[in-house]
């Protein structure tokens, strides 16, 4: 039996994606993140998982429970993680103490308010034309945090009502609070910004110093360390402990998934086990797609890993222990994505208020989950 893969880059692949699935010529075996679980699980076409796990063709037996879950929708398993990460702090700390200032431990957390207060304070030590933090205008995942943790638990995509859940308040204090920390200069002009994130990651902000604070999953942790000579550390996102949920973390998976048009199923369910389940297949990776979701194997790869790697391991640990339940987004929810990160740069261009950007979000959203009834 000849195995045949195609990696067509990231925006080709959901196009290739889309096409394949209406064209009834979609791949026996798919890889999907976690966002788009929601998206194409309810279009009916994808194999559910759970008898192949009930006979053991897929073993689930070592693995973290609530990275397992991160492959269902509606209660049904319809895809297996080959790694997970989630959003972090990329912290230059030779930058900050250089200044004469510290951060907080590894384990402790901080508050948006007092991480505000931070970066204004660490902006007034700092050089010209170097920032506090990069501006995350266009971290998608870092707004769902934000929105995980001022939403309560299972009502963070969709309303009773079938609506769009996040509010205008809950939006517009998003888009403020950055829009505030541009104010005090912690954060570039949007200009500058543009400048620096069309870089490629070794010539960019951070590795060349111009930023202290990045935001970033953590499996891209090890790529920055290794490649920059200051000492940079991994802390968790701010966060919300007057709201509905002082933590936010999504956890974000690369996963496998079978179409219902495969014609080895069998065989697919196999090929998806051995690359979950099998230390060497795991070691080809080399965690690059984050933890893997067999401890017994993750444990295995630690005694070998680099150390960032294992740095980046055990903040999934820490932030999997208490993060809200996994939650995969309505149909017409990914859809929007695009559309936050345009009204975000609209914001920092000062093309729009915050208000307005909540409210052009929240009319867009509506559209495109209505869409997809």
């Amino acid at each position: 039996m000849e195995i045949v893969t195609e990696s067509p880059g990231w925006a080709d692949y959901w196009v290739s994606m889309a096409t394949a699935y209406a064209s009834g010529s979609a791949p026996d075996v798919v890889q999907f993140q976690s966002n788009q679980i929601g998206e194409y699980c309810s279009k009916d076409v994808l194999l559910p998982l759970d008898g192949y796990v009930a006979g053991g063709t897929i073993n689930l037996t070592d693995w973290n429970k609530g990275f397992a879950d991160t492959g269902k929708y509606e209660d049904q398993l319809y895809m297996i993680s080959l790694g997970l990460t989630a959003q972090g702090m990329l912290i230059n700390k030779t930058m900050v103490e250089s200044v004469g200032m510290t951060l907080w431990g590894e384990d402790e957390d901080i508050t948006w308010a007092d991480f505000g207060a931070f970066l204004t304070e660490l902006q007034s030590k700092l050089p010209e034309d170097t920032y506090s933090c990069m501006d995350f205008y266009n971290n998608n995942d870092l707004t769902w945090v934000w929105i995980r943790q001022h939403s309560p638990i299972g009502t963070e995509w969709i309303a009773a009502d079938g609506t769009f859940a996040p509010t205008e308040e809950m939006l517009t204090g998003w888009y403020d609070l950055a829009n505030n920390l541009r104010g005090t200069g912690a954060i570039a002009k949007a200009a500058w910004t543009q400048e620096w994130a069309t870089r490629p990651w070794q010539e960019g902000p951070l590795a060349m110093g111009k930023v202290a604070v990045f935001f970033a999953n953590a499996n891209q942790y090890k790529m920055f360390q290794n490649g920059i000579a200051d000492d940079i550390v991994l802390r968790r996102v701010p966060t919300n402990p007057d709201g509905p949920n002082t933590y936010g973390d999504l956890l974000i998976t690369s996963s496998f998934g079978i179409s219902k048009t495969a014609k080895n199923p069998d065989l697919a369910a196999r090929y998806i086990d051995f690359f979950a389940n099998n230390l060497e297949a795991q070691k080809i990776f080399k965690m690059e797609l984050g933890v893997v979701g067999n401890q017994a194997i993750q444990a295995e790869l630690n005694k070998d890993a680099d150390p960032s790697d294992v740095i980046a391991a055990n903040y999934l640990g820490l932030v999997s222990s208490n993060a809200p339940a996994f939650m995969p987004k309505a149909p017409g929810v990914w859809a929007v994505q695009n559309e936050i990160q345009s009204a975000s740069l609209m914001v920092a261009e000062g093309a729009m208020t915050s208000l307005q950007a909540a409210q052009y979000i929240i009319g867009v959203a509506n559209d495109m989950i209505a869409e997809n009834k």
